[in-house]
């Protein structure tokens, strides 16, 4: 078997999938800055918490992929209906959950970012509807991920292809024909979403899939997705905490510091794209007891990853002046951003280990490891050490990018030990 080839039959439409997934919150943000700055300004917002909403749906994606392409590799096809069936199940269930929680506290959660009433309210209103209805990301999320452990990894991808032509051709009529604003934008989100849901939902056995459903939920299913999705709840708080130390540095870092972040959001996508897969390998073939293929997964998963990863991150950096002029001419936020960017490329390699043990971690149906590693990185390395190196010794963003690369080492030296070790039993 070519591993390197079944790695990027997973990984490669992963990687396009969330490039698309990017592009239709540009395409969103771009129209809504049609309707006004104040739009634009709530929207964006609101998409912050929009964002960790999608990453809990993400951490239950991959651990449902870990549990069905184990079974997979047991071939127990009735245990991969019930874990689809436990799958869906608590899907619905964080979903009516965060909903219930966004229509009634939605405005107060925006609040929490200090905005005029204005902009709260137009935030607001975009939240309501999209975040109301956040059902529709999260069973979207799930069925994406039943089909990718299954093998069918092309088809997610045509999907979410679909979804953003026709997000982007609704969200259009609405604001340039209709004339429904925030509203019409939102909508057609929520809309394209279903229409995703309905097409890959076509391509699932739903009937067996729901024979299988049970109100209990599964002891596996949940030692392993909880710690998946508090490991990314404590990446986004801590993000947030890194920015409030990044607003110390004034106003013109903080815009250079976020252009930047945009950017190297494609620095990621290859170790993202190459971290899905490995889930779904690590898992099948520890199921099927092939720890040699498993082993030779890990290595060629981190190698791809770190090789894409540089070349990206190269080419994001040396272009990093001229991409930046698309956002801004202000050359303080130019220079930030390009700080952002060199220690994005110069920390390819930390960062590929991070994500790609942690998918492996998660693959051995272990996701404390990483939330342990996560935990400690994010509040005692990163955040700790950049108030020190960014506040205190004046280093500034220089200071705080510094934390963040010791961080990634430290947490990829951390779950690559602890593999090493348990790999020996192998």
């Amino acid at each position: 078997m070519n591993s390197k080839r079944t790695l990027l039959n997973i990984a490669l439409p992963a990687m396009v999938e969330n490039l698309l997934q990017m592009l239709m919150g540009l395409v969103d943000s771009y129209l809504v800055s049609q309707i006004s700055l104040i739009a634009v300004s709530g929207v964006s917002v609101a998409n912050n918490i929009i964002s960790i909403y999608q990453a809990l749906f993400i951490a239950l994606g991959a651990a449902i992929s870990s549990l069905i392409a184990k079974s997979r590799g047991e071939k127990n096809i009735s245990k991969q209906f019930y874990y689809q069936a436990q799958g869906l199940l608590v899907t619905i269930i964080i979903s009516f959950i965060l909903g219930i929680v966004t229509v009634f506290f939605g405005k107060n959660l925006l609040a929490l970012f200090g905005m005029e009433k204005a902009v709260a309210d137009s935030g607001g209103l975009y939240l309501k509807i999209v975040g109301g209805l956040i059902v529709s990301l999260g069973l979207l999320t799930t069925l994406a991920s039943f089909l990718r452990a299954q093998g069918k990894t092309r088809l997610p991808m045509y999907v979410s292809l679909l979804i953003n032509l026709v997000n982007a051709l609704l969200s259009a009529l609405a604001v340039f024909v209709f004339d429904w604003g925030i509203v019409g934008v939102a909508s057609a989100t929520v809309l394209s979403r279903f229409i995703g849901i309905a097409l890959l939902g076509s391509q699932l056995p739903v009937k067996k899939i729901l024979e299988n459903l049970t109100l209990s939920l599964d002891k596996n299913l949940l030692m392993l997705s909880l710690p998946a999705a508090g490991e990314r709840l404590m990446m986004r708080a801590g993000d947030v905490v890194i920015i409030a130390i990044v607003v110390q540095f004034g106003t013109e870092t903080v815009a250079g510091n976020a252009i930047g972040e945009s950017l190297t959001q494609f620095n990621y996508m290859p170790g993202l794209g190459m971290a899905t897969a490995t889930v779904i390998l690590v898992a099948h073939y520890l199921g099927s007891g092939d720890y040699y293929e498993l082993k030779k997964i890990v290595r060629e998963s981190y190698l791809i990853s770190v090789c894409l990863m540089i070349i990206v991150g190269l080419l994001t950096f040396l272009f990093g002046d001229y991409w930046t002029s698309f956002f801004t001419e202000n050359s303080g936020a130019r220079q930030a951003s390009l700080v952002v960017l060199f220690y994005s490329f110069i920390g390819g390699p930390a960062t590929a280990g991070t994500l790609i043990f942690t998918a492996v971690w998660q693959g051995l149906g272990n996701s404390k490891m990483p939330f342990y590693a996560t935990s400690f990185g994010m509040w005692f390395v990163r955040i700790l050490l950049g108030y020190v190196l960014g506040v205190a010794l004046n280093l500034g963003l220089s200071g705080v990018w510094l934390a963040t690369l010791v961080d990634n080492f430290f947490r990829w030296g951390f779950l690559y030990i602890k593999y090493m070790r348990v790999s020996k039993g192998f």
